[in-house]
């Protein structure tokens, strides 16, 4: 009996102890890995995103730059430009401040930034902040890498050469290089500036954590920074003795991870942008190799030793057990849906059965605004949550001959036979599913999606794929290309003239309103709302002398005045998201009655979001504080708007915004929104 009652012991030891110790090593091991992967993975596009970002924002920066008027100036002058740079002067010490200014925009970065001639001799030149005396000069250029590509670009767009030893700073760097703007389309100088490749290898390194970050080029596949090896002054570039990813660059994907001499790495190939020379890979690479025991801890092996020694008494118990709990492992306890051991099943069924003319369709799904739900409303709350969404899910997929799963917390998965037309409209109504809004919160889903056999052969690389497309576009949508050169440009606005960057905030919350009353289009009324926040943003290459003239302006300055929206245009437009907003900037200050600038437009001809920006900046200016003017109240703002309306403003714009503006419920008084101190004669113009 005794003997009995040990080996009964002994079997349940064993179901016991088997699963837990294998599922303990399985789950450490999968979860070490997948955690270094995802890891790898994030840290590869957050580094690709910093340098894009640099890429993208050294334009825009050089494109400002060049706009100041003093590099104009310069030319003005009588006399031979040596003779001039020579004799120096106020014209010489403002293109010295415009230099200056952007070092202070990329402090510890810039090794020097120059305004050189058409001929190849510097006309300026600032080093780390210090300004070149006459003599100190370069008297040709030319023959650096920089001069001859730059000169060859159209007005507006901006030169960025593949890195090369500096000859005045002798550090590796990469140049920035532009056209000075002219009215008559000429090319007589260009305004460049040098960042040093030691301070991008700096800002890896400080962001790089417990992996090393390696640039690689997409030519040659040679390092070209080291995160972990600072670029010494008289070295070759990065590290040319190491082709370890080699691999990669062969491989010609935009993103990927794979293992490079057993350590796993992770890949993000930057964005190609006009004008860069340069093709980079970023890639991350973790410190130490991933076996098969890697995350496993001894006691887990402990247990799977322990159990195989008891299996001989244990194997018909378990396998009578694990029959027992089939049925209830294949179902989600909290939702009733079917759960990750269910879809690895179907999964398996389905590739064999899949072919290219009927794929199997694979897509995974993780909650947005989920962790603030449970934050705001409880955990019992974010419980019903997931049962309504799994449900909706489930109903959704049902309808369209598609398979729900939930995969554990607030991620869902479908698998279904499709048409291979037919995925996005499912992935289309399963993403509807998964939305849920109500008072304080609202609930979305990003996801990543593959078409089986076609883009994979077994279900773990699927489901790593669509794990890694589904996080990969969640971190995408945090900050999209028109939202990271609207955040440039308005943190340049913002910088140089604080009240109108305030101000155009004011105006663009009133324009998105105007617009939505009057039933424009999602996507109209984003690139109106980015049209607004940057509509004078051309004023920053206007002179202080100018725009904060106390009097009356001159004629030849009102139409250099009256060249900032033509300038905005050319700014914004250089960032190819931002295009249709760069048009609508262009007109923000026609009339409808053809009076005007610059192109003379009238009623319709004037694009409809310029003439809301134009009724809204009116509104704003005339109702907020200024120095010079007491500001009006809400009915008489109105009343001058209206007064305008069939001449100046589009009286249906005029209508709506009035109408607005008296369904609010705000006082009749003065609003607290900054209308941007920019002189009496300029608030309009």
């Amino acid at each position: 009996m005794r003997a009995r009652h040990f080996s009964v012991s002994t079997l349940f030891a064993a179901i016991c102890l088997l699963p837990v110790g294998i599922g303990s090593g399985m789950s450490a091991h999968s979860q070490a890995a997948a955690n270094i992967d995802g890891a790898l993975a994030n840290k590869a596009s957050e580094e690709a995103q910093v340098l894009a970002d640099y890429f993208s924002r050294a334009q825009s920066i050089d494109l400002l730059t060049a706009n100041n008027p003093a590099f104009g100036r310069f030319y003005e002058l009588p006399g031979e430009p040596a003779a001039k740079v020579r004799a120096g002067g106020r014209v010489l010490d403002e293109v010295s401040q415009a230099l200056g200014y952007l070092v202070r925009l990329f402090p510890d970065s810039i090794g020097e930034a120059c305004f050189i001639d058409r001929g190849g001799a510097e006309n300026a030149r600032m080093v780390r902040g210090v300004r070149a005396a006459p003599e100190d000069l370069s008297p040709d250029e030319s023959s650096n890498p920089f001069f001859r590509p730059t000169f060859a670009l159209r007005h507006g767009q901006v030169y960025q050469a593949r890195p090369y030893v500096s000859p005045d700073t002798h550090e590796w760097v990469i140049s920035n290089s532009t056209l000075m703007p002219t009215s008559d389309g000429s090319k007589p100088a260009i305004v460049h500036f040098e960042v040093t490749i030691e301070s991008f290898r700096t800002v890896a390194a400080r962001l790089s954590s417990q992996f090393a970050i390696v640039v690689v080029d997409g030519r040659s596949g040679a390092v070209v920074i080291d995160s972990r090896r600072p670029q010494q002054i008289g070295a070759p570039l990065g590290v040319p003795d190491d082709h370890r990813f080699r691999p990669i660059i062969q491989a010609r994907t935009a993103n990927g991870g794979r293992s490079v001499a057993g350590h796993p790495v992770a890949y993000q190939r930057l964005q190609n942008q006009q004008g860069n020379a340069n093709d980079w890979y970023v890639v991350a690479v973790a410190p130490t190799p991933v076996g098969l025991l890697y995350g496993v801890d001894l006691w887990s092996i402990a247990i799977v030793v322990v159990a195989l020694v008891l299996l001989v008494f244990a194997a018909i118990s378990f396998l009578t057990h694990q029959r027992v709990l089939v049925a209830a492992s294949l179902t989600d306890a909290l939702t009733g849906i079917s759960n990750r051991r269910k879809l690895k099943l179907d999964l398996e069924r389905g590739l064999k059965a899949a072919c290219p003319a009927k794929p199997l369709l694979l897509a995974m799904f993780d909650l947005n605004g989920f962790k603030a739900y449970n934050d705001t409303f409880g955990h019992p709350a974010g419980d019903a949550l997931l049962v309504r969404l799994a449900g909706a899910l489930d109903a959704a997929m049902a309808d369209r001959g598609a398979t729900a799963y939930r995969l554990g917390g607030d991620e869902f998965c479908i698998l279904a036979a499709v048409d291979p037309d037919a995925g996005a409209s499912i992935v289309a109504a399963a993403t509807d599913a998964l939305t849920e809004q109500g008072g304080g919160f609202f609930i979305t889903a990003s996801h990543g999606s593959i078409l089986l056999p076609e883009q994979s052969l077994g279900p773990s690389e699927a489901m790593r794929i669509v794990d890694q497309r589904m996080y990969a576009g969640k971190a995408s949508a945090r900050r999209s290309p028109d939202r990271q050169s609207m955040d440039v440009l308005l943190r340049v606005l913002q910088e140089r003239t604080p009240e109108l960057a305030e101000r155009h905030v004011d105006v663009a919350r009133l324009a998105e309103s105007v617009a939505e009353r009057m039933d424009l289009p999602t996507q109209e009324r984003t690139q109106l709302r980015q049209a607004a926040e940057l509509h004078d943003v051309g004023k920053l290459a206007i002179p202080d002398a100018i725009l904060h003239k106390p009097g009356p302006l001159e004629p030849d300055e009102w139409a250099f005045v009256r060249r900032h929206t033509l300038i905005g245009e050319r700014i914004i437009g250089a960032a190819p998201a931002l295009a249709q907003a760069a048009l609508v900037v262009r007109s923000t200050h026609e009339r409808v009655d053809g009076g005007g600038y610059p192109d003379g437009l009238a009623r319709q001809d004037i694009p409809l979001g310029a003439r809301i920006i134009a009724v809204c900046d009116a509104f704003t200016a005339m109702t907020s504080p200024r120095p010079y003017a007491t500001p009006l109240t809400i009915s008489q703002a109105i009343a001058e708007l209206r007064r305008g309306a069939g001449t100046q403003f589009d009286p249906a714009v005029v209508d709506v915004l009035s109408e607005l503006v008296v369904q609010s419920s705000r006082p009749s008084k003065p609003t607290s929104a900054a209308a941007g101190n920019i002189g009496p004669a300029r608030d309009r113009v």
